[in-house]
């Protein structure tokens, strides 16, 4: 019980809405840093609220409930409002992009309004929850949300075939710029003996001496260097 889970939004539609809702009567769960807070500014309020200790979400307790109340617009994970759904009650939340799964739902009910939320509450509370078909059941499971997951984050196909035509040509000309840099550094640093030496080539080899020469079959011409092929 934190106050980011929806229970400060809650009281304060309760709260704006007293004389409405006189006759509804709301119970709280939960178990948390912000407990005690909780409870004190629900004891505030002129209509019938009550705050119990957490209990699991499949507890025997909640199966004679008919609507639950979930006004946050913050956790987004929403796994209480899918709970609430499979188990067939009817749900009262913010129309919020964060609900926009639900809404497919006959029983999910979304208000834009603190207005509305009194009135879908209401609503909520006179009418009988509607029957889910085996697909909407299936939509609510574990392994539907994961199938979601994954088509979402695309891992089922290779990272080239995500990639735009435009970035893959930007990134093809990059790679073969550091491949040339890189060669023109390696072309450079070669014909240094110092520099040859500190990466593990044999000491005085940056030129071939005459028995190289006969046994590489090179023409070794005094007057010019042969190319430094030797480098180890």
């Amino acid at each position: 019980m934190v106050w980011s889970k929806g229970y400060r939004e809650l009281l304060k539609l309760l709260s704006e809405h007293q004389e409405k809702l006189s006759d509804l009567q709301v119970d709280l769960y939960g178990t948390g840093e912000d407990s005690d807070q909780v409870q004190q500014s629900a004891r505030k309020l002129n209509m019938d609220v009550r705050v119990y200790p957490g209990r699991d979400h499949a507890d025997i307790l909640f199966h004679d409930y008919k609507v639950f109340l979930n006004p946050s617009t913050t956790d987004v994970v929403c796994t209480t409002t899918a709970e609430a759904l499979a188990m067939g009650k009817i749900v009262v939340c913010a129309d919020h992009v964060s609900n926009d799964f639900f809404k497919q739902f006959p029983n999910c009910h979304t208000y834009s309004s603190n207005n509305e939320f009194v009135k879908i509450t209401l609503r909520a509370l006179s009418e009988e929850p509607v029957p889910l078909t085996d697909e909407q059941r299936y939509e609510l499971s574990w392994e539907a949300a994961t199938k979601r997951f994954l088509a979402a984050a695309e891992l089922n196909q290779k990272i080239s075939d995500k990639v735009p035509s435009s970035l893959k040509s930007k990134t093809q000309k990059l790679q073969r710029s550091i491949e040339e840099a890189s060669a023109f550094l390696h072309q450079t640093m070669s014909g240094i003996e110092t520099a040859r030496r500190a990466f593990g080539a044999i000491p005085k080899t940056l030129q071939p001496d005459e028995q190289q020469c006969e046994e590489l079959g090179l023409v070794l011409n005094r007057k010019e260097k042969v190319s430094h092929t030797l480098m180890l």
